[in-house]
C-alpha cells in the first residue's frame, strides 16, 4: 500500500510538471522563432549551446519589427523594420569573404540596424573590399580561430563602445573550449540536421515565454528603471562619464598597444577605432552636464605609443552639437544609421589615405548624408 502511495503522488507531481516541461518544447518546436522577444538579437543570440562557433545562430535570415533595449513594449519605445543575415559562422555577415575586419560589440554587429546599415556593409559599399563583422567578440577569440590563420585579413579593426573599453582583455592564451568550440561548430554548420538540432535545444533553454512575463512583471510594478533626461534613455546615465586615473589609462593603453604587437606579428595591420557613449555626445542632456574626457586622454596615449586610431568623438560631437544631427535613437544606446555613415566614412578615408586622426569637416560629412 505505501508502494501505491508513492506511485500516485509521483504520478501527480508528474501531472503538475508536465506543462512546465512540455511547453519550453513547443515554444522551441512549434511557435514562430521571434514570438515572444523584441528584437533580432535575443531571437537569434546563442544562450547556452557553446557548441557553435559564433554567438548567433548560423545560416539565418530574419526581417522584424524591432524596439529599443531601453525602453522595450512600453509608450517610449521607437519600432523599427530591421534584416538580418548570419553566415555559416553565426556571425551577422551574408557570406564569410574578408579583406578587412571588424572586432567589436553591438554596435559593430548592428543592433537596431538593419543589414544594410551595419559598419561593414556600409564600409564594404565605401571601400569595394570585402569586411567581415566579427562581433561581438574579442581579438583573443580572432586569434584563436583557424580560419584566420589560414586566411588572415588585411586589416583588423577593433572598435569598443567607450564605457567596455576598461574591460576589453589582454591578450592571452585561449583555452581548450575555444579550439573545440571552432570544431564543433564548424561541423554543426555544415549539417542543416545538427543546426535545426543545437537550434532547437538552444531555443528550449532560453524559456522565451518565461522571461517575458517577469519582464512584464517588473514593468507592471514598476520596478523597471528608466534612466531618461530631456525625453531621451540612456543605459548608465551620469556614472557613463566618470574620471579615469592617469594609470587606468596606461594600463587600457598597454592592451590596446599589445593587439598591435600582436596582429602585426601576423602581418596584419591594426586599427583601434572607439565609439563615445551616448552619454559622452549629449553630455549637456544629463543633470551635471559634465563632459568626460577619457576617450581624449585615451586617444593621446595611443598616439604617442604609434598605435593607429580613429578619433570619432570629435567629429560626432561636432555634428551633434553643431549641426543637431541625431546619432543615437531615442529609446537606444547603439549608434544610429546616420552615426554608422559617418564613422564608415572615417575608416574609408583613414584607410585610402593613410592619414590617422584627421578630422573631417563637418560640412562636407552634412554633406553627404544628404546625398
Amino acid at each position: 500500500m505505501q508502494n501505491h502511495g508513492v506511485r500516485k503522488l509521483l504520478l501527480k507531481l508528474t501531472l503538475l510538471l508536465l506543462p512546465f516541461l512540455v511547453w519550453p518544447i513547443l515554444e522551441a518546436a512549434v511557435l514562430p522563432i521571434n514570438f515572444f522577444t523584441f528584437r533580432v538579437w535575443e531571437t537569434l543570440s546563442v544562450n547556452s549551446m557553446r557548441i557553435m562557433s559564433g554567438p548567433f545562430y548560423p545560416n539565418m535570415y530574419m526581417k522584424m519589427e524591432e524596439e529599443g533595449e531601453l525602453a522595450p513594449r512600453t509608450a517610449f519605445a521607437e519600432k523599427r523594420v530591421v534584416e538580418w543575415y548570419t553566415d555559416a559562422y553565426g556571425y551577422r555577415n551574408r557570406d564569410s569573404k574578408c579583406d578587412v575586419l571588424l572586432i567589436g560589440d553591438s554596435n559593430i554587429t548592428g543592433a537596431k540596424l538593419s543589414q544594410e546599415e551595419t559598419l561593414a556593409e556600409v564600409l564594404e559599399r565605401r571601400l569595394e573590399k570585402e569586411v567581415y563583422s566579427f562581433a561581438p567578440a574579442t581579438v583573443n577569440r580572432f586569434l584563436g580561430s583557424q580560419r584566420f590563420e589560414q586566411d588572415p585579413p588585411e586589416v583588423v579593426i577593433v572598435s569598443s563602445i567607450e564605457r567596455r573599453i576598461p574591460e576589453l582583455p589582454a591578450v592571452g592564451a585561449n583555452g581548450i573550449a575555444s579550439k573545440v568550440r571552432d570544431i564543433t561548430g564548424t561541423t554543426i554548420s555544415a549539417s542543416p540536421v545538427l543546426t535545426w538540432l543545437a537550434v532547437t535545444a538552444d531555443r528550449i533553454s532560453k524559456l522565451a515565454l518565461y522571461r517575458r512575463t517577469l519582464a512584464q512583471i517588473d514593468r507592471t510594478l514598476g520596478k523597471k528603471e528608466y534612466i531618461s533626461y530631456q525625453n531621451e534613455f540612456f543605459i548608465e546615465g551620469e556614472i557613463a562619464n566618470r574620471d579615469f586615473s592617469q594609470e587606468e589609462i596606461h594600463q587600457i593603453a598597454d592592451v590596446l598597444a599589445g593587439y598591435k604587437q600582436a596582429l602585426e606579428a601576423r602581418g596584419i595591420r591594426f586599427i583601434f577605432m572607439p565609439i563615445p557613449n551616448k552619454e559622452n555626445i549629449y553630455h549637456k542632456l544629463l543633470p551635471s552636464q559634465k563632459k568626460p574626457d577619457f576617450l581624449p586622454r585615451l586617444m593621446a596615449e595611443l598616439k604617442q605609443r604609434e598605435v593607429d586610431v580613429i578619433d570619432t568623438q570629435s567629429t560626432f560631437e561636432n555634428l551633434y552639437h553643431e549641426k543637431n544631427i541625431a546619432l543615437y535613437p531615442v529609446d537606444d544606446a547603439h549608434w544610429n544609421n546616420t552615426a554608422v555613415e559617418v564613422a564608415a566614412g572615417m575608416v574609408a578615408r583613414h584607410l585610402q589615405t593613410g592619414t590617422p586622426g584627421t578630422k573631417p569637416d563637418a560640412r562636407h560629412l552634412v554633406g553627404q548624408l544628404e546625398q
